[in-house]
């Protein structure tokens, strides 16, 4: 498994304020999938959904958060789907920040019935997590659904959203013989497809070690039978470097961020399902903006503790800093 030498310094300091932050809102832990690399790895209990932070508690957030500078959002489980006030809290966020680009990341089997009441809340863009276009595969990768359904629901909501893109992790000798296909499916839809290099967060290190498939030998596959020119990044901040097809045009993504992680330039925060604001997926704790909204904490006092949360953001990423805390993504909502 290739991996980059430990950085020091620069990435692991607190970076100061930024002008502008995109923030990933875990609306819950739970999810009807299981694919391989995220539940198995599971090291901690799921938040109950007691404590999940309520619509009304998104709604008292929002405005604060779009007072310091956030531009993006991205609604995330678990399975986002999954919650009936899915449509409810993406609202929420309307409201506060008009002007800001909201986004969800699902895995599909629910998209169907919930694309207008999604659309109508003021969501604009859409992920849906793939893993395979093989039937026999979809069970074993993803979980217990319908692929036809979900290939269904991504083509309908071309016409829905005003973006649509493809999430699709890559494994050696599991499902790295489909990235032609992908690409294929991208240019019949028009969906852009962003090839994920596997994650290694620390609790399924077995599974990690057998599968795991550097983002550069997933170019290089690409690259033996189409020919391909970098593009780069659509913003510096952005996760995906992006490749364009010579032949067919069609552009696709790549998120390395284990082998090429990109720290340097990051503008994410984010809120899990209890609340807790952090500022690097790779960070434990965090600030605990729900046990404060649970205390009856006024809006000063939260926007407070939000300043608090801005001003320590820094890398937690096991290759800019040393040590690590394991966790899987079904612990913190991808």
């Amino acid at each position: 498994m290739s991996r980059l030498p430990v950085a020091d310094g620069p990435f692991f300091a607190p970076r100061g304020r930024l002008a502008a932050y995109s923030l990933r809102v875990s609306l819950l832990q739970q999810c009807n999938f299981s694919c391989p690399y995220c539940l198995p790895g599971a090291v901690a209990p799921y938040t109950p959904k007691a404590d999940w932070l309520r619509a009304d508690d998104y709604a008292r957030l929002a405005p604060l958060f779009a007072a310091r500078g956030i531009t993006k959002v991205r609604f995330t489980g678990g399975e986002p789907l999954l919650r009936d006030d899915c449509a409810g809290v993406v609202a929420a966020f309307h409201a506060a920040m008009p002007g800001a680009d909201l986004a969800l990341t699902t895995n599909g089997s629910r998209l169907a019935g919930a694309m207008g009441a999604l659309r109508a809340a003021g969501l604009r863009r859409l992920t849906v997590h793939l893993d395979t276009l093989r039937a026999d595969r979809y069970p074993q990768l993803m979980g217990p659904g319908d692929l036809g359904a979900v290939l269904a629901a991504l083509g309908d909501a071309r016409g829905t959203f005003d973006e649509v893109k493809l999430n699709t992790v890559v494994q050696r000798g599991v499902n790295d013989d489909e990235v032609l296909d992908f690409l294929d499916l991208s240019a019949r839809l028009g969906v852009q497809v962003r090839f994920i290099e596997l994650m290694n967060t620390g609790s399924a290190d077995g599974y990690v070690h057998d599968v795991f498939k550097a983002g550069a030998e997933i170019v290089r596959d690409v690259s033996r039978q189409r020919r391909v020119e970098p593009i780069g990044r659509a913003e510096m901040s952005d996760p995906a470097t992006l490749f364009r097809v010579v032949d067919t045009g069609v552009v696709f993504g790549l998120i390395a961020s284990d082998t090429q992680p990109f720290c340097a330039a990051c503008d994410r925060l984010r809120l899990t399902a209890d609340g807790r604001l952090r500022g690097c997926l790779y960070q434990a704790g965090g600030v605990p903006l729900g046990s404060l909204l649970r205390s009856g904490a006024d809006d000063a006092q939260l926007a407070a503790l939000i300043d608090v949360g801005l001003d320590d953001k820094r890398s937690y990423h096991p290759l800019s800093a040393p040590g690590r805390v394991p966790f899987s993504m079904a612990d913190v909502g991808g």
